[in-house]
């Protein structure tokens, strides 16, 4: 695939097919993920993916306060909407059935006296290649926060990869049952000089 077709076809997927993902393509999807520029080359990223029926019964289980969690954040960002503030709820505590969940963290060690902030963009990076990888392969991702907005990062990061460094987001992945639309590209977000 066209790496543009890539980046402007890739959905948000939070509904997935059960079926499992080759070792094959989950390697060069995580290789993609771990050839991401960073700062300094520091590659600080971590990555657990989780595939097994045990962990990822752990991770649901871990998962399961935050839709409670994020009601009211949910509800005041969609006023108008019940059913986009349900279907999120029912996606954020199931994971959308995704047979493959990857767990980011920036890992801690040695910055170089560069920033969190700098360090997160590096993570942040091989989590979009991560994305982008999956998509060449037919394979479908969420990219979601939830974790951290609901206040399970610890929890999370006890679990799945003590002293790692801190957990960064959460990406299903998987085989889509359907393929979203593309929502509406705000306009005026950015300027040529």
């Amino acid at each position: 695939m066209d790496c543009r077709d890539a980046i402007m076809t890739r959905r948000s997927v939070r509904a997935y097919q059960p079926d499992p993902i080759p070792e094959d393509i989950l390697g060069r999807i995580m290789g993609a993920a771990c050839s991401a520029p960073s700062a300094l080359n520091l590659q600080p990223w971590y990555f657990v993916v989780i595939q097994s029926p045990e962990p990822m019964a752990k991770l649901l289980e871990l998962m399961a306060p935050a839709p409670q969690r994020l009601d009211a954040e949910l509800t005041q960002r969609f006023p108008n909407h019940p059913q986009v503030v349900a279907d999120t709820k029912r996606f954020v505590q199931l994971l959308g059935g995704a047979p493959v969940c990857v767990l980011a963290f920036l890992t801690g060690g040695d910055t170089h006296g560069r920033s969190q902030s700098t360090l997160l963009q590096s993570v942040a990076a091989a989590t979009e290649n991560l994305l982008l990888a999956a998509w060449n392969e037919g394979v479908a991702s969420c990219w979601l926060t939830a974790p951290l907005e609901a206040g399970l990062a610890q929890e999370i990061y006890d679990a799945f990869a003590p002293e790692q460094g801190e957990l960064t987001a959460l990406i299903t992945l998987g085989y889509p049952e359907k393929i979203p639309q593309a929502p509406k590209a705000k306009s005026g977000r950015y300027i040529v000089l």
